[in-house]
């Protein structure tokens, strides 16, 4: 049975693990991704992790990444959250490390073919995603032509649509994107504008029935990701919508508010599912593991 790695580098932590053919984890180890410590220091974490995980039955490496990916040549073209991963050939680096096969591909396409292959979007042939953390991550698949890229490698960038024209300034060097509403970074910023506090985002979610200023900070996000959902339905037109992200963590406080403004904003919201991501922390390295599987048949 085909043995791989799959490694999720978010921008907190890496997160690796062994997986198999039927997406079971068998391994896992974890460290911190040390990303304003530059790309040197992430990429001694990287290695520290596979080789921990690695054996022999070990055939390839799979690897999600933040950022715009040159995923047929495993380059970063533009990253903000690590220090120094723009322009960084990526695959080379780890295959020169490891001494396996390695594969690259954008975060939130992993986090899209875990979900496909084995969660919530098993059985759908027309897919988007999108991943609320630290920031707003977008995926979409077609049966016909299977993960969208585009021409600049930036296809489902679908945390920068503009969401406010001339709104927030966003870490990619446009104004109003959807990632400056719709994230867990926006929420803990709007939070703090209002009361001068800094609470974590699931500090917030808790205040919501007892602390105005947090009710209206999530009112706000609820809204905006409402109408974020509808152009999504409106310019891809799918079966279905996953959402996924370390702020699904938090939906108790906000699901039913985000459909019920969907289904007032999206004059076709029946024509539609949106369902939570089944598999959360592990959707990134299940992916990656079978995103290399899958490449390395094809080499």
């Amino acid at each position: 049975m085909t043995k791989t790695i799959g490694l999720d580098i978010g921008g907190t932590k890496i997160q690796g693990a062994v997986i198999d053919e039927k997406g079971e984890i068998l391994k896992t180890y974890r460290l911190e991704t040390c990303a304003r410590e530059g790309k040197d220091k992430v990429l001694d974490n990287i290695s520290k992790i596979i080789d921990f995980l690695k054996t022999d039955d070990i055939k390839a490496v799979g690897v999600g990444t933040p950022g715009f990916i040159d995923s047929e040549n495993g380059i970063v073209t533009f990253a903000g959250n690590i220090d120094g991963w723009t322009g960084l050939n990526l695959k080379k680096e780890i295959e020169k490390r490891s001494s396996l096969p390695v594969f690259i591909e954008n975060d939130a396409n992993i986090a899209l073919v875990c979900e496909k292959w084995l969660g919530s979007g098993k059985g759908f042939n027309d897919i988007v995603m999108i991943t609320i953390g630290t920031g707003l991550g977008g995926a979409v698949y077609n049966k016909k032509m299977g993960l969208l890229s585009g021409s600049n490698f930036q296809g489902a960038e679908l945390g920068h649509l503009i969401l406010h024209p001339n709104g927030e300034y966003c870490t990619c060097g446009q104004s109003g994107c959807a990632e400056s509403y719709c994230s867990g970074t926006a929420i803990v910023r709007h939070y703090e504008e209002l009361t001068r506090n800094k609470l974590e985002g699931q500090e917030i979610f808790e205040l919501v029935k007892t602390d105005d200023n947090a009710k209206k900070v999530i009112d706000r996000f609820t809204s905006d990701l409402a109408w974020f959902l509808t152009s999504l339905r409106n310019i891809f037109d799918p079966e279905l919508i996953i959402i996924g992200g370390g702020v699904i963590n938090s939906k108790d406080y906000w699901w039913k508010e985000v459909l019920e403004k969907f289904d007032n904003y999206c004059h076709l919201s029946e024509k539609i599912e949106i369902k939570p991501a089944k598999y959360l922390n592990d959707a990134g390295v299940i992916g990656a593991g079978r995103i290399a599987m899958e490449r390395l048949k094809n080499e």
